[in-house]
């Protein structure tokens, strides 16, 4: 190095490039990962929402209703009910891979629309504790 620094100072750009060119693909997909896990969990805690206004209106009995807004990312949707375990759950879908899904346990709210309901988008959702032969349910539906 001579005493301006004109050697020395090629050497340490080219290091530094080096470094952020080995660097910024690791980080870049860790950005992508951070992103798409708040996405999740924003979508879970509107299923949790539906879960819990489900377990309002089976607490307050036949006939009672209760309504929810929830708001999910266009990325994610939910699917309320289904057949058999289904009908007791509300799974977080992206695209066509399945990310959590939550179970109505305390109380076991059974889901009683025909079809499983799904929602993206922001929605307002009704849902209403009925009678069926089997015993109580909430029924969901897209409010008007």
């Amino acid at each position: 190095m001579d005493r301006r620094g004109v050697v020395g100072f090629p050497l340490r750009l080219s290091v530094t490039f080096v470094i952020l060119a080995v660097s910024l693909p690791a980080m870049l997909h860790a950005l992508g990962c951070l992103e798409g896990g708040a996405g999740a969990a924003a979508a879970e805690a509107e299923a949790e929402k539906v879960r819990d206004a489900a377990s309002r209106a089976y607490y307050s009995g036949a006939g009672s209703a209760c309504s929810v807004d929830v708001s999910v990312s266009r990325d994610y949707r939910l699917v309320i009910g289904g057949e058999g375990a289904d009908a007791y759950s509300i799974s977080v879908w992206r695209g066509g891979e399945e990310t959590s899904r939550t179970y109505m346990q305390r109380p076991p709210v059974r889901i009683l629309n025909a079809e499983p309901l799904e929602i993206s988008g922001d929605r307002g959702l009704l849902l209403r504790c009925v009678s069926s032969g089997a015993g109580y349910g909430v029924e969901v539906s897209v409010a008007a």
